[in-house]
């Protein structure tokens, strides 16, 4: 019985597998490490960072959930709305109270002020806070007075935007607008 034959040319040694795994690991550290590098960059041009922009959001949500349940429950408009104040009465069990929301723009911040407690800034670092009002058609008022009946639905729009420029901290510019709330407890009927 004779024994099969081995062509030696035919394969690699390991010796050259070691050499190919090396260079191949340097490549891919080279890489990596550019991925990262290009990443970090891009987010510190955005400016989104774990301290500014999750903090937008999660004051965007809470204004809107906090708006939305005071606008559902609300029996009128008190006062006379405008485009960066809205005053609504609420009922309590005890007969109603007022809450007032005005927006800062000096300081910008939205603050929630309910004529029972204390005052409660919604948000902050607000660069434009717009509330605007529709009738039982959807259609906007553009002027408020004489008009506080037909007001039926109401909506606000904010834009913010946190950090500086001065150490290159400065977020994206956060948006958030609101679906026109229904007065649940107003009668769409004039």
């Amino acid at each position: 019985m004779t024994t099969p034959s081995f062509n030696k040319t035919a394969g690699f040694t390991l010796v050259e597998l070691l050499i190919g795994m090396s260079l191949a690991l340097i490549v891919l550290t080279a890489v990596l490490s550019s991925y990262v590098l290009i990443g970090r960059n891009f987010t510190r041009s955005l400016a989104v960072t774990s301290s500014n922009q999750p903090n937008l959001e999660s004051q965007g949500r809470r204004t809107l959930a906090v708006f939305a349940q005071d606008v559902e429950v609300a029996t009128a408009i008190s006062g006379t709305p405008s485009a960066s104040s809205l005053a609504l009465t609420l009922p309590t069990s005890s007969g109603s109270m007022t809450v007032i929301y005005t927006y800062d723009s000096a300081a910008g911040t939205l603050t929630r002020t309910p004529s029972v407690g204390s005052a409660q800034i919604l948000h902050s670092s607000l660069l434009t806070c717009v509330f605007s009002y529709y009738d039982n058609s959807g259609n906007p008022y553009t002027t408020y007075v004489n008009y506080l009946p037909g007001i039926k639905q109401v909506s606000f729009t904010l834009t913010a935007q946190a950090g500086n420029t001065t150490n290159n901290t400065l977020s994206a510019v956060y948006k958030l607008g609101s679906p026109r709330l229904l007065f649940r407890n107003k009668t769409l009927l004039y």
